[in-house]
């Protein structure tokens, strides 16, 4: 889900230049990639059928169906990440513009990507509150047309860059307004949550979609992922419109996984809705993503051994 912007302030202005020990307290407030992305090992493009399509009976050696849907899922919340925050990662290699007490402006610049627009990014501090947002405005508009675009906040503790924090960026008003957004043409809003200051870490992405008519409300799709230290992870997200039993409805199943850095992860999931609702089912991965233990809660046997699945219990404190 990349966006159109390749590297917006880095064409509005030379890149680099100083920065004050100050100004590096406010962009070390701004979220990274690197401490936000889901870290599925072996992540990337996902491949074979999934759970969405497959019902045949399973075998230990077979690939993880489980896994595979983490795969997806885990990449699709990373792209998102990748839409919100490459941005912000721009605003990093350009000094601010102005430097105010307690406030710190990057432009106003012509924006080169939406002509006739000019754009701004504009971070206050409060103590150990930030507030960050990205405003766009047609040139030749007075001080009040700013709008912004994307809105952020950052509550710094135990150092900065320790804390909670979270982003928001208004895909429809940009889309209304003519603003150029890329790939995330399509969604509603994405909104995405994160907090740092104690173990597990988390961050939950929510996309959100206008309704098709003549619904008046369309889901969301929304992901939790929270991180230990030594590349354990989980990912909690919905899967819609599966056909995961034999019946005449679809299900919509709510998936938990979790992984170690080298031994595999265990998966669970619940039927939320469709045919056998409240039902649930484990599997287990190992290494190379190989299907060691499963097992339906409406059988009385799995296939494997649950003592192959992997320790993950770092999540339930």
């Amino acid at each position: 889900m990349r966006t159109l912007w390749p590297a917006l302030l880095c064409l509005l202005a030379a890149c680099g230049g100083n920065f004050s020990n100050e100004d590096l307290e406010y962009l070390n407030a701004l979220p990274t990639r690197e401490a936000l992305a889901s870290k599925l090992p072996g992540n990337g493009t996902s491949s074979g059928s999934g759970l969405a399509q497959r019902q045949d009976r399973l075998s230990v050696g077979d690939p993880s169906q489980l896994y595979q849907d983490t795969q997806k899922a885990s990449t699709d919340f990373n792209n998102g990440l990748d839409g919100l925050l490459s941005l912000l990662e721009n605003i990093r290699t350009v000094p601010p513009t102005t430097r105010e007490l307690d406030r710190r402006t990057w432009g106003p610049y012509p924006d080169n990507n939406n002509p006739g627009n000019v754009v701004r990014f504009v971070m206050t501090r409060a103590d150990e509150d930030f507030d960050y947002h990205l405003d766009f405005k047609p040139t030749a508009a007075s001080e009040d047309a700013w709008w912004p675009f994307l809105e952020g906040s950052f509550k710094a503790d135990a150092g900065i860059r320790k804390g909670e924090g979270d982003l928001h960026l208004f895909i429809s008003d940009a889309v209304a307004k003519g603003i150029n957004v890329g790939d995330l043409k399509g969604l509603k809003q994405l909104d995405v949550g994160y907090q740092n200051k104690t173990l597990p870490s988390r961050v939950q992405m929510i996309f959100s979609t206008p309704p098709t008519p003549p619904a008046t409300t369309a889901p969301a799709v929304d992901y939790i992922y929270r991180e230990l230290p030594g590349g354990f992870g989980e990912m909690h997200f919905l899967l819609t419109g599966t056909d995961w039993v034999p019946g005449g409805l679809k299900e919509d199943v709510e998936i938990t996984s979790r992984w170690t850095p080298e031994r595999g992860g265990v998966a669970t999931f619940v039927i939320r809705a469709g045919d056998l609702a409240g039902a649930s089912y484990k599997e287990c991965w190992d290494a190379q993503n190989q299907l060691t233990f499963a097992k339906r809660s409406w059988e009385l046997f799995g296939i494997g051994l649950a003592s192959a699945c992997p320790d993950i219990s770092g999540f339930d404190n």
